[in-house]
């Protein structure tokens, strides 16, 4: 009888558990979709070009499992607490222990057992949007059809087994103490304690906020921070503990602050006159039990979105900026050595191709030594390769180039400098604009720029000088040619794909060097052929570059590696979001029972339902609304942190995601509420 009993029991309440349903569900279907994914052959085939993505897609899919497992202890708790009158007339039944363990562990398999079968048929359905997204995100050229795998199945299953044993042993832990009714009895009787604040309280309460802020404004000026302290400490420690300290401090500030902090501001509003108007007293003591009931979940819930929040966004930055380095490597359609031109031109009319445009850029590479000024006031010396070109083959490449900066004209015994590490040197110290030169030549460097020329690997992988003309040729150095070609055809891939199949990338031009630096002079030998009978001076060595190469796979490359980080990324993002919202939601709907008892009592006090209800919007929106400033806070100054020092990023798409949280926690706010109501009104 008294299983009938449990069970139309869990059939009346099945609706309070749609929430749990719908995202174990979804957590099953999105696991299922990264899973068959990587067992899609076509797809997963025609990404190795560039990627594998099956080892991305793995990654993703285990960081949704622990967000699930978190989210389903969170749940059954939640499970527990809401039948907890139930569980105890049970008891006055004589029900022992191990039959209400059992059957509370029925019901939780009886749910996860629908959420798997959902979740699997809606997996089968959507994995075709989902592989549709992802093809669409890597530009790939292959058909999304309907997949099915039951490998991909076996997997599911196994892991959301693994996940409602877990479950399982909270449900015994729980279930398994001495009286059951006293688990929940204890809680009920210390909320008015809790209500109580002591002089210690209010002194924790205002140092949360301190910390929180504090961290804040060390991490909007974390970079001057940073370069002060190097400078005078001369040590780069300060590149660990900061950022380590700001963590630590904004973890123990969002704990202090749900625990004392909240309750510090409910204590200096209650000073107000207005404290007794209407129900204002009532509803913030009632949002302040619901606060102080559920802190430590608050608190971890909104460390988790938010971490989550600025490791996604900062993947996604680095992304963006992977891929205007690649841009910025490729100009050209085709970069090739000169003696390979005639190759190369043969190869794209073979393949119905027609060069639009071609350029020979003339490049001498040699030595200099420029001064450094790295977090230390005390300047030091450096020796590097330089790649010097034509003042005039410049202006004709930029004239077809408008992302070029354009250089009308230069004054004698100056130029301009692309290279990526002078301007990294910038950003984090001093580099000297005068250049030593071979044979006592010396130059000012005008402006910085990154490298916008091409592929570094085949100059010798160092930077771009551009000098006037005349001071070119009176340099001594190795001479070079790069032709950069366009190329109109039907088909960039076989184009691409016949040019590396003919021309073999193959590294070679080798140059030896070997200079000292002597009384303001930079002597020594550049040369093709090695240095023999030489002693080593202070700059000493060789290098070889590459001899062709082309854009189509590198931009390829870039495309594919930015479309599936930004896939997984977002939906992990969604996932954090959601779950942590749902958790918040469920913890508050656990009260319903408890509220439905109020809205009694307030009904028979002449109490309107709409001031009834403007006070269930207003507690609420004091457990909704601090998760949502804190992440965006705690989010958005991490992602400003990060862009301190990776200055080329374009971080919107990371601060779009703090927008997204609040959405969601604002729908989830909404529902709750309208939860309240149309239980205590049923």
């Amino acid at each position: 009888m008294l299983y009938k009993l449990s069970w139309r029991s869990f059939l009346k309440q099945f609706r309070s558990y749609g929430i749990y349903l719908i995202s174990i569900t979804m957590a099953v279907m999105i696991y299922y979709s990264f899973n068959a994914m990587t067992h899609d052959q076509p797809l997963t085939k025609r990404a190795a070009q560039d990627i594998k993505i099956e080892n991305i897609l793995t990654v993703g899919s285990f960081f949704v499992i622990v967000m699930m497992v978190f989210f389903v202890l969170s749940a059954n708790r939640f499970f527990i607490t809401k039948r907890q009158q139930e569980v105890a007339l049970y008891q006055l039944f004589g029900m022992k222990r191990r039959r209400i363990i059992f059957q509370s562990l029925v019901e939780i398999f009886a749910l996860n057992l629908l959420a798997f079968l959902l979740g699997i048929g809606f997996g089968v359905i959507f994995s075709k949007l989902f592989s549709m997204i992802l093809v669409k995100a890597m530009a790939l050229d292959v058909t999304s059809s309907l997949f099915f795998s039951w490998q991909s199945v076996y997997v599911t299953a196994a892991v959301f087994i693994f996940v409602f044993i877990i479950s399982a042993v909270q449900n015994v832990m729980v279930l398994s103490k001495k009286q059951v009714d006293g688990v929940f009895s204890a809680k009920s009787s210390f909320d008015l304690q809790k209500l109580k604040i002591k002089p210690y309280e209010i002194s924790l309460g205002i140092f949360s906020l301190l910390l929180i802020i504090s961290a804040y404004l060390v991490a909007f000026f974390i970079r001057p921070l940073t370069f002060r302290f190097v400078s005078i400490s001369e040590s780069f420690s300060i590149l660990f503990w900061l950022p380590g300290g700001i963590l630590l401090a904004c973890i123990i500030g969002t704990y202090l602050f749900y625990r004392y902090g909240l309750k510090t501001i409910f204590y200096f509003l209650d000073k107000k006159k207005s404290r007794y108007y209407g129900l204002n007293y009532y509803e913030r003591s009632r949002g302040l039990v619901a606060i102080l009931k559920n802190w430590r979940s608050l608190a971890l819930v909104t460390l988790l979105t938010a971490l989550a929040i600025a490791l996604i966004g900062g993947a996604i930055s680095l992304v963006s900026i992977q891929s205007q380095v690649s841009q910025n490597e490729t100009p050209t359609d085709f970069q090739i050595h000169t003696n390979e031109l005639a190759k190369l031109k043969k190869i794209i009319k073979d393949n119905d191709g027609k060069i639009t445009t071609s350029q020979n850029l003339h490049y001498k590479v040699t030595a200099g030594r420029f001064s450094l000024k790295l977090f230390s006031s005390e300047a030091i010396n450096r020796f590097n390769l330089i790649n010097i070109l034509k003042l005039s083959d410049y202006q004709k490449f930029q004239e077809k180039h408008d992302d070029l900066p354009k250089i009308d004209s230069l004054k004698n015994n100056s130029g301009v400098l692309f290279s990526y590490d002078y301007v990294l040197y910038n950003s984090v110290g001093e580099v000297g604009r005068k250049v030593t030169l071979p044979n006592g030549m010396a130059m000012t460097v005008q402006h910085f720029y990154s490298d916008l020329l091409g592929d570094s690997l085949l100059r010798y992988n160092a930077g771009v000088l551009v000098l006037p003309d005349a001071q070119f040729e009176a340099i001594q150095g190795v001479t070079y040619t790069i032709a950069m070609v366009n190329v109109k055809t039907k088909d960039e891939e076989k184009l691409a794909n016949a040019v590396e199949k003919e021309l073999n990338s193959d590294w070679g031009n080798d140059i030896y060097y070997d200079f000292s630096y002597q009384a303001g002079y930079l002597k020594g030998d550049i040369t093709t052929k090695a240095l023999k009978n030489t002693i080593p001076q202070t700059f000493t060595g060789n290098y070889s570059r590459l001899n062709h190469t082309s854009r189509f796979p590198i931009v390829r490359r870039a495309t594919r590696e930015a479309g599936i980080f930004m896939y997984v990324a977002t939906f992990l993002g969604m996932i954090a979001s959601i779950t942590t919202a749902a958790i918040v939601m469920l913890r508050q709907l656990s009260e319903v029972e408890n509220g439905k008892k109020d809205f009694l009592l307030l009904q028979k006090l002449g109490v309107s339902r709409k001031q009834m209800k403007r006070n269930l919007y207003y507690q609420n929106a004091w457990i909704f609304a601090p998760p949502v400033l804190l992440v965006s806070g705690h989010a958005g100054f991490a992602i400003y942190t990060w862009s301190q020092f990776v200055t080329t990023g374009s971080y919107w798409l990371a601060y779009l995601f703090c927008g997204i949280v609040a959405v969601i926690y604002f729908i989830a706010y909404i529902l709750t509420v309208k939860f309240f109501l149309h239980s205590w009104e049923s």
